[in-house]
Formats: structure tokens, sequence, C-alpha cells
């Protein structure tokens, strides 16, 4: 939900950017902390509080108590940001959307985000529309977080279908991988528009990219696979 279908990345990006100026590590604007930190887009976040000290003049490896101060301060700065920004679907998707429900397929939802979290993107967003709880995926619902395959092997099952004949849409490598070791076909569709970006996502194992919605014939696509 996260990224790929609500696009919260500013939210998320701009945290952690406020909270890495906090310890001393200035970056720009999220294309400059994509290319510095490896694990920016998608986490986990253990290694990108690590990459970011990593940032810092003497490259310190932080503590447990460090890392658990530093992404106390992204969450403030993150539930601050994300009160301010559109939480509409990207544009594109709910035509993407009808058109698969048009063709009469089922489709679930995989998120990384806990229950309280993603209650309130599934109602803000409007999503809560078109989806029930039960198309929802938590983080909660599963045993071990992306990149392991638990996430999609878990949408497969509620659609009832083998995880071979699931497409994914993914934003992030760490997705990407989940759904890769899941046994799925994933499609990347990344917010940002770069090369560092996509290229990750290929390497992640995607075997398409589009960074828009609007660019995804669904005719063609479902005919590819």
């Amino acid at each position: 939900m996260e990224g790929t279908v609500v696009n919260t990345e500013p939210a998320h990006h701009w945290g952690w950017i406020r909270a890495a100026a906090e310890i001393g590590v200035k970056l720009e604007n999220p294309e400059e902390a994509i290319e510095k930190i490896p694990n920016f887009s998608g986490g986990p976040d253990r290694p990108i509080i690590e990459q970011i000290y990593a940032l810092l003049p003497e490259s310190p490896k932080p503590s447990d108590e460090q890392i658990s101060s530093f992404l106390k301060r992204k969450w403030v700065h993150y539930d601050q940001l994300v009160e301010e920004i559109d939480l509409r679907p990207r544009p594109g998707f709910f035509e993407v959307y009808g058109k698969l429900r048009g063709a009469r397929l089922p489709i679930t939802i995989g998120t990384a985000v806990e229950l309280g979290k993603s209650m309130s993107l599934f109602r803000r967003s409007g999503l809560d529309k078109f989806f029930t709880l039960y198309d929802i995926v938590l983080l909660t619902d599963v045993k071990n977080p992306k990149p392991a395959p638990d996430c999609f092997l878990e949408t497969a099952r509620r659609m009832g279908i083998d995880p071979k004949e699931q497409l994914v849409f993914e934003d992030s490598p760490r997705g990407v991988k989940s759904g890769v070791a899941a046994g799925s076909p994933v499609i990347g569709v990344p917010v940002y528009d770069t090369e560092t970006t996509k290229k990750r996502l290929l390497d992640a194992g995607a075997c398409q990219i589009f960074t828009d919605w609007r660019q995804i014939n669904v005719d063609k696509l479902l005919a590819s696979f």
C-alpha cells in the first residue's frame, strides 16, 4: 500500500532526512539520500540508520540506544508530515484496478505496516471503499517481514491461487525480493524516476518497471504473463 499505491514516501523520506540532520548528517533531498543510502527506499530501519551514521566524519556504528532514539525521532517527523500530504492513490492506479477487476481477477494488498498506521492510510486514501480488511495482509499477519516471502505467500493464499500465478506490484527493492522469494513475477512501480531507483528494482528481480501507473497497458501486461 505505502509507496506503490499511496505515495507516503515523502513523509517517510523527509522524516529520515530531518532525523539525520539532528545528528549532523545533511541530505538535500530524497534523491540524494537514495544515492548515498542503499536501503533508503524500503528499509529495513536498522540498516538505514547505520548507513546514515556511516556518513558522519568518523563513520561510527550506532548503539542500540542510538538506533532506538533515531527511529523515534524519524516517526515523530513522519507523523507530522503525513498529515500534510495528499494520500489519494497515485494517478492511474484506479484505472488499472478497474481493468483488473473487469477481467475478474482477485486483488489483495500486502503492506509492511502495522494495523494502526495502515488503517489510517486505508481510510484517508479512500481504499476502504474498494477493499475489505481481509484483502489486506498486514505486518502483524505474517511471521517474517519483507524481504521474506511470507507477505506474498499470504496474499496468494487469501486469493486462493498459487503464488506463481500472482502478479506483484512493488516500489522498493525489499518488496521486490519478497515477491520473487514467494515465486511471483514482480512489476516495479517506483515513486522516484531515477536510474539508481530503477536499477535497484531490476537487481532485486523486477521483470518490468513502470514509473507511473498510467504507463501500464493492462491487456498487454496480462498477455505477457
